[in-house]
């Protein structure tokens, strides 16, 4: 049987619930303290009293530390190697208590730096924004920079700044607002390259953008290296998938949500961090209660990466998209043809992802799908007015009742039409078609 490598589609929610029940029925508590406890601020380490000590000798007792919401450095004290020195330098966030004349919070960023242990405030910035998300530290060239990833009331995008520390002076290197940005080195040079999305409001559509360094220029500001527009309703990019092709070039896949259930995927082309659009403007795809939401994935494992797109099984057209019952076919890149996407399998992906059912050709067209009513089995029937079963599958932990049903994999169930009609499957067609997660 030849094996193939699945995805995993988790369910965060409903594990919260399993998890809330099993708490509930055995009368555990989830917190480990009490609610007081935990509103209290963690305790300063030594190092952090001796930083603390040093900052309130600058900027006086009416502050307030801010912790980032996210990412690695979730402290207000974030200790790291800023320059070429041995020692590590300390960035502190804080908030003035008391607000300044235009009514703004004063979030704020101090860097200190040590003599002989000492502690020092060298420098210090506003923060722009009410919150901070994360904080990270970049590879440009050789060089570090510090992120910082804020973001304010009432606005769906974030602000990004990127800093520079020398000698106790701190430079701006670059801004921006942003929806969507990853790390990676995209043109595998050993330094990073950030890949983010921004909206153009008078364009009134997205752009993809990669900020890095020029690998040909000596220089350790960052600048961006490429822009292309993406299609009007990408809205919200959900995750970025990268299938490397050679030393020079990724496809690089784009997921994104659109509303209402409703998704899609963008493909681009890096080449040398110069980004190009690949065609696929036919990959969407609806999740309702009988598809899981979907991204794109090898779901294959032979290294090329798929996009699924949805379509409505015989019988499913003119219903409702809650009524519905979707194939999934999945899509790779052709960068030989014209930068163009071609089908490559169609599925059925069953509602919580326990099992992918690859629909042989011959039943392409010919074969629907029906969900047994208060139950966790689908039958395929051939679309007649004999309305055949070819085949039922069953997720359950015990035999389903009636008979013909057996145990194909752990808590998955088969059975399988023993008609003669040639559109039934061989027990070895069997084995292919059905993949187990």
């Amino acid at each position: 049987m030849k094996k193939r490598h699945l995805f995993k589609i988790k369910y965060g929610i409903r594990a919260l619930l399993l998890l809330a029940a099993a708490c509930f029925l055995s009368g555990c508590s989830v917190f480990d303290g009490s609610l007081e406890n935990l509103l209290h601020p963690p305790k300063l380490t030594e190092t952090q009293t001796a930083v603390y000590d040093a900052l309130k000798l600058s900027t006086g007792d009416q502050i307030e530390l801010v912790y980032p919401s996210g990412g690695e450095y979730r402290s207000a004290f974030v200790l790291y190697n800023l320059d070429e020195e041995k020692t590590e330098e300390a960035i502190v966030f804080y908030r003035e208590k008391k607000l300044s004349e235009n009514g703004e919070s004063g979030l704020r960023m101090n860097f200190l730096d040590q003599d002989n242990g000492v502690w020092t405030s060298v420098t210090d910035r506003p923060v722009a924004g009410t919150k901070i998300e994360s904080v990270s530290f970049y590879n440009f060239n050789g060089y570090v920079s510090i992120g910082v990833i804020c973001s304010a009331l009432a606005q769906t995008e974030r602000s990004l700044s990127l800093l520079g520390y020398s000698e106790g002076q701190v430079e701006e290197q670059f801004k921006t607002s942003f929806s969507f940005m990853e790390t990676d080195d995209l043109d595998n040079d050993g330094f990073d390259e950030l890949f983010y999305v921004s909206y153009d409001a008078v364009m009134g559509y997205s752009h993809a953008r990669v900020l890095g360094t020029a690998a040909d220029e000596n220089m350790s500001v960052p600048e961006v290296l490429s822009t292309v527009p993406l299609y009007p309703d990408v809205s919200s990019v959900q995750r970025l998938s990268r299938q490397k092709l050679n030393e020079n070039e990724s496809l690089l896949f784009l997921d994104y949500a659109k509303g209402d259930n409703a998704y899609g995927t963008q493909i681009l082309l890096s080449y040398k961090n110069n980004l190009t659009q690949v065609f696929s403007d036919n990959l969407n795809r609806r999740s309702n209660a009988f598809t899981p939401i979907l991204f794109s994935t090898d779901i294959d494992g032979d290294g090329r990466m798929e996009a699924p797109a949805t379509t409505a099984f015989i019988g499913y057209e003119n219903r409702t998209v809650p009524e519905q019952i979707y194939a999934v076919e999945w899509y790779y890149a052709d960068t030989e043809n014209n930068n163009t996407v071609t089908k490559k399998y169609t599925t059925y992906v069953n509602t919580w992802g326990e099992y992918i059912f690859y629909v042989p050709v011959r039943w392409q067209g010919l074969v629907t799908v029906e969900k047994h009513p208060n139950s966790n089995a689908v039958s395929f029937v051939k679309y007649d007015s004999g309305s055949l079963v070819l085949l039922s599958v069953c997720v359950s932990d015990d035999l389903p009742e009636g008979p013909g049903w057996k145990k194909f994999d752990d808590n998955i169930y088969v059975n399988n039409s023993d008609s003669s009609d040639p559109m039934v499957l061989t027990d070895d067609e069997l084995k292919n078609c059905l993949s187990v997660q």
